[in-house]
């Protein structure tokens, strides 16, 4: 019956395993942009018809190498989830609106950027879990209560 009811402890850790394994994703496909070269990502995207290439797939790469490594690091995890979720937001507005779920393409398609989105934004909610910068940069101090003034 535990099993069906795990610990706070054991949930922390599920969740900080989650966002390492997502945050090394991102950082992966960041990484792969890099190796490959930033002007061939813009020639990819400006293909699909992204409007200011060469803003937008800086801003991709940066986003996932930056966004990633928070993640794996577990700093600013709920500010890196909610940014992520816009970045894959946008990615999947530009690239996917409109077009199936599925697909038997090879590729990114709509299905992988969801899941993408959804994961980021349970990071926004949920936080880093264990193992964290987070949690040890801001271990005891309670969140969402105002510091007392002192003097009185």
């Amino acid at each position: 019956m535990k099993f069906l009811f795990p610990s706070q402890t054991s949930s922390s850790r599920g969740i900080a395993f989650l966002r390492v394994v997502f945050g090394g994703l991102l950082l992966l496909h960041g990484v792969q942009k890099l190796v490959a070269g930033q002007p061939v990502f813009e020639a990819t995207i400006t293909a699909m018809g992204v409007q200011r290439a060469e803003l937008m797939s800086w801003l991709v790469i940066c986003g996932e190498n930056g966004l990633g490594a928070l993640l794996v690091l577990g700093a600013l995890t709920r500010v890196a989830g909610f940014l992520a979720a816009l970045m894959y937001a946008g990615i999947w507005f530009v690239t996917e609106a409109g077009k199936p779920l599925l697909s038997d393409r090879p590729g990114v398609n709509a299905e992988l950027l969801i899941l993408y989105i959804a994961l980021a934004l349970a990071f926004a909610f949920v936080g880093s879990g264990a193992a964290s910068l987070d949690r040890k940069l801001f271990a005891g101090k309670p969140a969402g209560k105002p510091a007392r003034k002192s003097g009185r």
